[in-house]
């Protein structure tokens, strides 16, 4: 069985936000991906299993802590390995079915790599917290609240709490303390830091252990947000940043289309393929 290392939202190799691609899972048990994904410790891996027709895959998505129900980052990146093993053109399109979401995927060959888009659906907004909540979270990350934008819960498929800081309080932003529980009161899974003048945001597991480089599932959330507070327009592209202060800049491009769609791509670059030497039934 051979699995390949990608960089995701990399407009060069060794940028953007890594993940391990299993194009063919066939014969790995849930805790065979879960062992392999703590095994390789990247922020998620994906692995993928043959559909119904040839352009759609089943897909399953593990932390080293748990499986995601959907997931940006490695979306794309598993795209366009599919679009370099699958399809001699230059364009392709693929269906991506998670575990509770079905991703459409339209990918297309660059001079380096490839360009992967996918189509998150409608964002749905959730809770808006009061300026007292804002805060507080803002102190777990021993951040600097920017209040002249509400803190809120928005989701393309993971429910982000979008917190607006300071660009100071995003430079020295730092987990605090466990956040599991007050996340969960208020419907979200993840806090998502956003300087919103700079377009540039950091989150991290819920245990503030490890942050991610870059993050698809909540660019989808930030591009709604960004629109409905009347700071982007419907139908217009704009890039989104992070993973500057891990030293691999990643680029995220958004739309939100009128009919409330909302698109995120980038580029993936293609950086190793290699080869699992044990049995995938001795896995678990």
């Amino acid at each position: 069985m051979h699995y390949w290392q990608v960089d995701v939202f990399a407009e060069q190799p060794l940028a953007g936000n890594g993940l391990a691609v299993f194009p063919d899972a066939r014969g790995l048990s849930a805790a065979g991906m879960q062992a392999l994904t703590r095994e390789l410790r990247q922020f998620e891996s994906i692995f993928l299993l043959p559909g119904e027709a040839p352009e759609a895959f089943d897909a399953r998505v593990f932390t080293v802590e748990e499986e995601l129900p959907f997931a940006g980052h490695p979306i794309l990146g598993a795209a366009a390995l599919l679009h370099h093993l699958h399809a001699p053109g230059s364009q392709a399109r693929w269906q991506l079915q998670l575990r509770e979401k079905r991703v459409s995927v339209t990918t297309q060959r660059q001079a380096r790599g490839f360009y992967a888009e996918m189509d998150q659906g409608p964002a749905q907004f959730g809770e808006r917290l009061s300026e007292e909540q804002a805060l507080g979270f803002g102190e777990a990350f021993a951040s600097e609240r920017d209040s002249r934008y509400p803190a809120r819960v928005v989701s393309t498929g993971l429910p982000y709490l979008l917190l607006p800081v300071t660009a100071a309080g995003l430079a020295r932003a730092r987990q605090q303390r466990d956040l599991d529980a007050e996340l969960t009161r208020c419907g979200a899974a993840f806090v998502y830091l956003l300087d919103v003048d700079a377009r540039e945001g950091r989150t991290w597991d819920p245990l503030g252990v490890v942050e991610d480089i870059a993050t698809g599932s909540a660019a989808g959330p930030v591009a709604a947000y960004l629109v409905d507070q009347g700071l982007e327009q419907p139908d217009q592209s704009f890039a989104l940043r992070q993973g500057r202060f891990l030293r691999r800049p990643s680029r995220l491009d958004v739309c939100v289309h009128s009919d409330g769609s909302v698109r995120v791509g980038g580029s993936v670059q293609l950086l190793a393929m290699s080869e699992l030497l044990v049995a995938s039934d001795s896995l678990g």
